[in-house]
């Protein structure tokens, strides 16, 4: 008889061990009141976006509220849309988030005050949770346009002008920008990314500067304009007559500005041609456009 030995090959399985997130719920029946919150979630500077993530809210110790994240792919965003409970205003609402990357739990140390149907946030400006707290600053530091060597270049008033020579194409340009650290920088509701990007100044581009805990949303207008040929006259006071200037060009329906001792003291149109300013008295002034500053004195007799 022949004798059978049989091996038996015992493979060892090893799967993944995940964490468990923490058991946060809320008892939504004692409560008669909520508020609403549409937030992004951000711990250590990286802002969430996992599946597993989540974020709790609490109110001495219990738990009122639990969100997980959900997709935004028009703003490009990952969203908690997270539902507060409570039954008086004024009650102090602590955060705590759950990074399912890490398998921990984050203790945020910025704190909401409830009021009742109240709602915080959206999807252009979402309410901020995160640890540590972000960033409320938005400036543009630096704006320039890629390939173009600008005239001039004007920015005030939240409002960036290149000034270029006549021929100049504007329909399409690459706008390159440094902006404060984790701070955005949005057209129409869009991320505009420094160097990739091709924006139409054919007419002026509306621009949305967002800070980094979304906070501040500051509206910005970049224009290309063409140079226009100005000349400036100026009339001296005498004994007789007050002083005067005079401004002259192509340009009709331009506004012109006429500023002394850093105010705004008049501005006008170009009407055929020109701009004149009269009845003035001896001193320092400036006249501005859009994209022209020229200094002028008027001398005493």
């Amino acid at each position: 008889m022949q004798k059978i030995i049989c091996f038996v090959s015992v493979a060892s399985i090893f799967l993944p061990v995940w964490g468990q997130s923490p058991d946060w719920k809320v008892s939504e029946q004692n409560f008669e009141h909520t508020m609403s919150l549409v937030a992004f979630v951000n711990v250590d500077g990286r802002t969430l976006t996992g599946s597993g993530d989540r974020v709790a809210a609490f109110v001495n110790g219990e738990c009122r509220g639990v969100a997980g994240l959900t997709e935004v792919s028009s703003h490009q965003e990952h969203l908690a849309y997270l539902t507060v409970f409570g039954n008086t205003n004024n009650e102090v609402v602590s955060f705590k988030i759950y990074d399912a990357t890490a398998d921990r739990v984050v203790d945020v140390a910025q704190q909401l005050v409830f009021r009742i149907n109240a709602h915080e946030g959206n999807l252009l400006q979402p309410f901020s949770i995160a640890q540590p707290a972000l960033s409320a600053a938005a400036s543009i530091t630096e704006i320039s346009l890629a390939g173009l060597e600008p005239l001039n270049v004007k920015v005030a008033d939240q409002k960036v002008v290149f000034l270029v020579e006549k021929d100049t194409p504007v329909s399409a340009h690459t706008l390159l920008f440094t902006l404060t650290a984790g701070a955005g920088l949005f057209w129409n509701n869009q991320p505009v990314i420094s160097g990739e990007n091709l924006l139409d100044f054919s007419q002026p581009v509306s621009l949305q500067l967002r800070s980094e805990d979304r906070s501040v949303i500051r509206s910005w207008t970049v224009a290309i304009e063409f140079a226009s040929e100005l000349l400036v006259y100026r009339r001296n006071a005498t004994c007789f007559e007050a002083g005067a200037i005079k401004v002259t060009g192509s340009s009709d329906g331009q506004s012109v500005s006429l500023i002394r001792s850093g105010q705004v003291i008049s501005s006008r149109s170009m009407t055929g041609g020109e701009v004149l300013f009269d009845r003035l008295v001896p001193g320092t002034y400036t006249v501005q456009t859009t994209a022209f500053e020229k200094l002028v004195i008027i001398e005493q007799p």
